[in-house]
């Protein structure tokens, strides 16, 4: 099968990350290409089966999305593939215009949740484009609903990009991993802290990994709040840091499907969350993890004070999270989406696109 992976950039996002997982699995059977707007960063290694194409268009406004549009349907009609699949909202709207009266099939994914496009025109042209989509993922049953009117949808996660060790020497710190950026909601956080009783946090360490606009601001919060809080900047491997956490606290006011849940949640760590679109797709209150109000700094103060005087609640939500890894592995995005690409390209019913899961890690398809 010829194959074409269509995103705007590779730069450091979970889009990327699962294209780069996608295009090196499927090329040990497929003819695999990878064609892109802007730059490529050189964070991900590549099969050198793969061929990758840089478009390069320049430009500023209307003109330039015109450009775009154009530059992919030239590409379009060159490569002639039998799927293409665009990756994240304006790029999949350019991606079905491009195609149209092509004969190449389009599978669109989405890394945003539904209501991440706030202008009216953006969301409706969008929504639009996936009606004529052959297949759409998302990342959310929330999402899946939304979409009703697009065929061939699946609910697909990001998988788990970093290495689990067999044992993680727990030690009592509460960790938070999130770009320092008001959308985090650390100031809501901070203020839980400041109203935890102090007893309680007495041999426990606080760190923040992640930088941002808000750093000295929040830097500045915490110390006006008389809160120890370790500051660890931006560290591009956090491994470490999962490992011996405890607690893993996420205080977004927005939130799609969030890797650090995923990847604390593997670790190990007992989670405590902010209510959002991701965190309902992956925490079940009370089991695997707590979720606590959007918003509300008493909530977070009165389920953070219930992780830290019940040693056995930890551990159970530690170990329930731990135990739903193995869903979130890359083995298991491909086979998820294997099953997306024979329902989008031979019109499979989802029961007929199952059946093939067992072959669909290293399919050999004549187009």
């Amino acid at each position: 099968m010829k194959i074409l992976f269509v995103i705007a950039a590779l730069r450091n996002g979970g889009a990327e990350r699962v294209l780069n997982v996608l295009a090196n699995e499927l090329s040990k059977d497929n003819e695999i290409t990878i064609a892109l707007l802007e730059e490529d960063l050189g964070l991900y290694k590549f099969s050198e089966k793969i061929n990758i194409i840089n478009l390069s268009v320049t430009g500023s406004g209307v003109a330039l999305k015109f450009k775009k549009i154009l530059a992919f349907r030239a590409l379009f009609k060159e490569q002639k593939a039998d799927l293409i699949m665009s990756f994240i909202d304006w790029t999949n709207v350019a991606c079905v215009l491009a195609n149209a009266g092509l004969k190449s099939k389009l599978i669109a994914t989405e890394h945003h949740e539904h209501s991440y496009l706030k202008g009216k025109v953006a969301s409706a042209m969008r929504d639009l484009a996936y009606r004529f989509v052959y297949g759409l993922s998302v990342l959310s049953k929330s999402d899946y609903d939304y979409y009703k009117f697009a065929k061939n949808r699946e609910i697909i996660h990001n998988p788990l990009f970093i290495d689990v060790p067999e044992n993680c020497e727990k030690q009592n710190v509460i960790l938070s991993v999130a770009r320092l950026e008001a959308v985090k909601g650390y100031d809501i956080y901070f203020e839980a802290l400041s109203k935890v009783d102090k007893s309680l946090l007495d041999g426990w360490e606080i760190k923040i990994a992640g930088s941002g606009r808000q750093e000295a601001q929040l830097k500045q919060m915490a110390s006006n709040l008389g809160l120890n809080v370790k500051f660890l900047g931006h560290m591009s491997d956090v491994s470490k840091l999962y490992s011996e956490a405890k607690i893993f606290t996420l205080s977004s006011r927005s939130e799609g499907l969030s890797n650090v849940l995923i990847e604390s949640g593997a670790f190990g760590c007992a989670r405590l969350s902010s209510d959002t679109v991701g965190a309902r797709e992956l925490i079940d209150d009370g089991t695997n993890g707590l979720i606590f109000k959007n918003g509300d700094a008493n909530d977070l103060k009165d389920k953070l004070e219930m992780l830290l005087k019940d040693e056995n609640l930890r551990q159970k939500l530690a170990k329930n999270a731990s135990e739903n890894a193995n869903l979130f592995s890359k083995s298991h995005l491909v086979e998820q989406q294997m099953v997306l690409f024979f329902q989008a390209a031979f019109g499979l019913g989802k029961g007929l696109a199952n059946g093939v899961r067992s072959e669909a890690a290293h399919p050999t398809v004549v187009g």
